[in-house]
């Protein structure tokens, strides 16, 4: 992996957030593809479930923000530090989330495994 297929994914990806594009998302993955949500919870692995976890976002944000720094480089692994902030429609507050991405890639450019860890600020 380089540092700018690197950068190219997270960008995609980050748009797909602040647009609001759900169905944006598992273009991003290979076939076979490990998605942690959170360190503790159990992986997706299929597309549909993506899908299905992203629809929240322009169901529950708006006003999204995204920006990246990439951390490292290994291999076939890469590690980012990110921020975002977004309105709440529910409830009109603003959100502020500072967090780590470890991306794997394979060959193609595309995600075998992606794990996130952030805390938020309300």
């Amino acid at each position: 992996m380089t540092n700018t297929q690197l950068k190219k994914w997270i960008q995609k990806l980050g748009q797909a957030w602040e647009e609001r594009d759900p169905e944006a998302i598992p273009q991003l993955f290979a076939e076979n593809f490990k998605y942690y949500e959170t360190p503790f919870e159990k992986p997706y692995t299929k597309k549909t479930d993506l899908i299905r976890l992203w629809q929240d976002v322009p169901k529950s944000q708006k006003d999204i923000k995204f920006e990246f720094e990439i951390i490292s480089i290994n291999k076939n692994m890469g590690i980012a530090h990110w921020k975002a902030s977004f309105i709440r429609i529910k409830n009109h507050t603003k959100a502020c989330l500072d967090g780590i991405f470890l991306i794997k890639l394979d060959n193609q450019g595309l995600c075998t495994e992606f794990r996130q860890w952030w805390v938020t600020k309300e």
